[in-house]
């Protein structure tokens, strides 16, 4: 099952970059952020979690240099379709194209949001791929650190899916894939993503998920 993003992650991963203090100012700072979506990206796609297709802009800040200061200014969504194979290293060239044409018309502004959209490969009970949108999709953002969110819209992970219905076989087929993705991505980024608890569709243990379960330990229904 994949659920609407606009209605929240079945999970995410936050993982933000600490050993520097950044600010969304300048088109450097935007190339390291989009170089470290890049890599994420990379791994996901190694794992068949993630086939980009479009990266997103959206929001925009630029600097006031005289008040030290970030002024929001509304202009319109920009969106970059990525083509070359493999996808995700095509990434920061399509981004780089895109954002070069836009400094011509107006003067440089900061994305507040990046989305990296794609599809992924889910293994059903018999081995089989299927595949679906959102099975993984970044958020990339600067605040005072640059962050990539990795999130996940698949119920897949799961022992139960989100009706509670049980789904042991696609569960023992795919949790692996993505605990060890996202291994992999703190093991190149260098640092500890941080989590919630749980969200509304799932309990988050480290790069492990489960169901919520009600005081009885039965899974219950998150999903109609």
């Amino acid at each position: 099952m994949i659920v609407d993003k606009d209605i929240g992650a079945v999970a995410d991963w936050w993982f933000e970059d600490r050993r520097n203090i950044v600010s969304p100012t300048s088109r450097s700072e935007l190339h390291q952020l989009l170089k470290m979506c890049q890599s994420v990206a990379e791994v996901l796609e190694f794992y068949q979690l993630l086939k980009p297709y479009k990266v997103i802009f959206s929001g925009w800040l630029s600097s006031d240099s005289d008040n030290n200061s970030l002024v929001r200014v509304e202009e319109p969504d920009v969106t970059v379709t990525i083509l070359n194979v493999p996808k995700t290293k095509s990434i920061l060239t399509c981004c780089n194209e895109t954002l070069d044409q836009l400094e011509k018309n107006r003067y440089f502004l900061y994305p507040i949001d990046v989305e990296i959209l794609g599809t992924g490969i889910i293994l059903d009970a018999d081995g089989q791929e299927c595949e679906l949108p959102n099975v993984t999709w970044l958020l990339g953002k600067t605040l005072d650190a640059h962050i990539v969110d990795v999130c996940t819209q698949s119920d897949a992970w799961l022992p139960y899916n989100l009706k509670a219905e049980p789904q042991f076989a696609v569960w023992e087929r795919n949790a692996p894939r993505l605990e060890a993705a996202l291994q992999e991505i703190q093991k190149q980024l260098g640092f500890f993503p941080v989590t919630d608890s749980h969200s509304d569709y799932a309990v988050i243990q480290g790069f492990k998920l489960t169901n919520h379960t009600d005081i009885d330990g039965e899974v219950f229904q998150v999903y109609n």
